[in-house]
């Protein structure tokens, strides 16, 4: 047993000490209790009187100390310190929330920031860009949640990675089929969208059905989300994402739709395909065509999107078939997809450290 079985109630030394003298006698005198004690009379004085301020002890007519019955004073003391013990406890708990989320995480503030209007997206799209040392990456949507619904032009999105950029910072775009339909990839206007002068490295392009959301992320650290809309609202929303669980997921997500597009390739006219076999696409023409029959373009979409006649377009396509020793699409797509006509070369690239 502990020498001070009453010390979380508050008692003294001394008191915790008389208390189970006065209660092993019928009652005893200063002096005794002094003796019993081995302290001076003045201090067993003492403690008998801070046991009878505290309801635990009486002094008798007789001048002698007696105790109070344990049951109806120490109860009541040990219910009390119990329930001080449960709020001291329920109050640390809180501290030690608090002290995690300023000294060892993130306020939530920090971590996501709401940002409103068009203006103020554009100034973060910019930043974005701005900050970016090796890597964007980017869901281009052409829907009504983006920047070129209704028809517009996809590379008007402020989140798509045609802007400035330090160089040889590598960048990533997945477009959905239908945007990428609308695009006139031989324009001047998106070549340079899609790899502005003075980068040192390509831009890579995949194209896939349906992306869930827009979506803009920069060396993994910052993310901007833009909140999709029933309609066009006249303040759009958007959300700044700094390193977290929820940036994590977003980059988690963007490379699994990465895998699953379908490569375009390079996208410089100058540089020519990737060759993986003697039977490969012959021009970026044909590598551009084959990717679009790949995600399901017809005919005459991949020739607004080209630039082209549709006779040209069906032309590639059945120069790509002889190459391949095929009589169909079909077959064509299973013999890209098997020879690796498809791969733009992304996985065997490293990304050039910014100067």
């Amino acid at each position: 047993m502990s020498e001070r079985p009453f010390e979380a109630l508050g008692l003294s030394a001394d008191a915790d000490r008389a208390y189970p003298l006065l209660v092993a006698t019928r009652g005893v005198a200063n002096g005794e209790l002094a003796r019993q004690m081995g302290v001076s009379r003045e201090q067993a004085e003492d403690a008998c009187g801070e046991l009878a301020g505290r309801g635990l002890a009486r002094q008798g007519r007789d001048g002698r100390w007696y105790p109070v019955p344990p049951q109806s004073t120490l109860l009541p003391l040990v219910a009390r310190a119990q329930e001080q013990l449960r709020r001291g406890r329920e109050l640390l708990d809180r501290l030690g929330v608090e002290y995690q989320r300023v000294h060892e995480g993130h306020r939530a503030e920090e971590i996501v920031r709401v940002v409103e209007g068009q203006a103020a997206i554009a100034r973060w799209a910019e930043q974005l860009h701005a900050s970016a040392a090796s890597e964007l990456m980017a869901f281009v949507r052409t829907d009504k949640d983006g920047a070129g619904g209704d028809g517009g032009d996809a590379l008007a999105d402020p989140l798509a990675c045609g802007r400035a950029t330090a160089p040889g910072v590598r960048r990533r775009v997945v477009f959905e089929r239908a945007g990428f339909e609308s695009m006139n990839l031989e324009s001047p206007a998106a070549l340079a969208a899609l790899d502005p002068p003075g980068a040192r490295q390509q831009a890579y392009v995949r194209v896939t059905d349906r992306l869930p959301v827009r979506l803009c992320v920069a060396d993994r650290s910052l993310a901007l989300l833009p909140l999709p809309a029933d309609g066009r609202p006249p303040d759009p929303v958007m959300l700044v994402i700094r390193p977290s669980g929820l940036l994590d997921a977003l980059v988690a997500l963007f490379e699994s739709v990465w895998a699953g597009g379908v490569p375009v390739g390079r996208l410089d006219a100058s540089s020519p395909p990737v060759r993986t076999d003697a039977g490969g696409p012959r021009s970026v023409l044909q590598s551009r065509i084959l990717a679009m029959l790949v995600s399901g373009s017809t005919d005459a979409a991949m020739a607004r999107a080209l630039g082209v006649a549709v006779r040209t377009v069906q032309r590639h396509i059945a120069a790509m078939q002889r190459d391949a020793g095929v009589d169909n699409r079909i077959r064509l797509v299973w013999h890209a997809a098997r020879h690796g006509w498809l791969d733009d070369g992304y996985e065997a690239r490293e990304v050039v450290p910014s100067d």
